[in-house]
């Protein structure tokens, strides 16, 4: 086959492009220090790179998950901490009372105190977490409870769980239905609103004989509720530790997942710069071979 000028200036001009582009590849690969800058730099390899990263995002948002978590926990445990110490001042007022005389003036005092105890009681059992409401299941905007009438509790939330993503298909939930915790009488516990209440009553009633009893009756089930509500907190123990230790494990092995990522993603810097000599040399020679073959011809300046 004849070579023509017009092969050998085709063939030239591709050869520069080849060389060019692989200078821009390698000028590419210094400047950002990664070897795999786009798909057809190495197909298979930013496919395993686009993994990583998958793999490191859904580990970030798992992160976030349980951070949230392990703060709601320490935020519920705080809450029932205070609201059983509640519900134990109501408690030692009951003991401390409930066979004493005392003139009608101490028992409205005593009742006064035991209101107190009530509302802040029922303040506890509507505690908000970041403008959410923790104890009404997944009904979040609805105050979980509420007076109806003279010191009656009702609930307005339902029995949802707090449900927490920690990785691909595994969640841990923790009690969110304040009824377990400040309501339980339904299922044989002792609903707190309800003795504290009879408590009222109790100091309240004209009859002394009548109240003192009425008082007397209430320090089982107000100590079963403090422990009612001991026993709610004694069920965060667990899946805080469980959150803990999950976090620990992605936090350990996030170095790891990035090294990987870096083996396969980065550039070595010291070999491309050798490359970008070489392709430099090749391409300068390229410029100067065609130089010299590629003579112009007459057609070409008749042209």
């Amino acid at each position: 086959m004849r070579v023509t000028q017009n092969i050998t200036t085709s063939n030239f001009i591709r050869y520069i492009h080849q060389h060019a582009e692989n200078l821009l590849k390698t000028q590419r690969q210094i400047a950002t220090q990664k070897r795999i800058n786009k798909s057809s730099d190495d197909p298979l390899g930013m496919g395993q790179v686009l993994g990583y990263r998958t793999n490191l995002a859904a580990t970030d948002q798992y992160q976030d998950n349980i951070e949230k978590g392990i703060t709601r926990l320490e935020f519920n445990e705080a809450t029932l901490d205070l609201a059983s110490d509640l519900v134990n001042t109501a408690r030692r007022l009951a003991a401390d009372y409930s066979g004493s005389t005392l003139s009608v003036g101490e028992r409205q005092s005593l009742a006064s105190q035991v209101k107190d105890l009530y509302d802040q009681v029922m303040q506890m059992a509507n505690s908000k977490f970041n403008g959410n409401y923790i104890f009404s299941g997944h009904a979040t905007d609805t105050a979980p409870f509420s007076h109806v009438g003279d010191f009656n509790a009702a609930y307005n939330g339902d029995d949802g769980r707090l449900r927490i993503m920690v990785s691909d298909n595994v969640e841990v939930s923790i009690v969110a239905d304040g009824r377990n915790i400040f309501q339980n009488a339904a299922n044989g516990g002792v609903n707190i609103f309800d003795e504290l209440k009879n408590l009222i009553d109790g100091l309240e009633n004209p009859d002394p004989v009548a109240g003192s009893a009425q008082i007397e009756a209430t320090i089982n089930p107000l100590q079963d509720g403090r422990d009612q509500i001991n026993s709610r907190r004694s069920e965060y123990a667990p899946v805080l530790y469980r959150l803990q230790a999950t976090d620990e494990y992605m936090t350990n092995l996030r170095p790891k997942v990035e090294e990987a990522m870096a083996k396969l993603e980065q550039a070595d810097i010291t070999k491309a710069v050798v490359e970008l000599q070489s392709l430099e040399v090749a391409y300068e020679t390229t410029i100067a071979t065609a130089g010299r073959i590629i003579q112009p011809s007459l057609l070409d300046f008749l042209r």
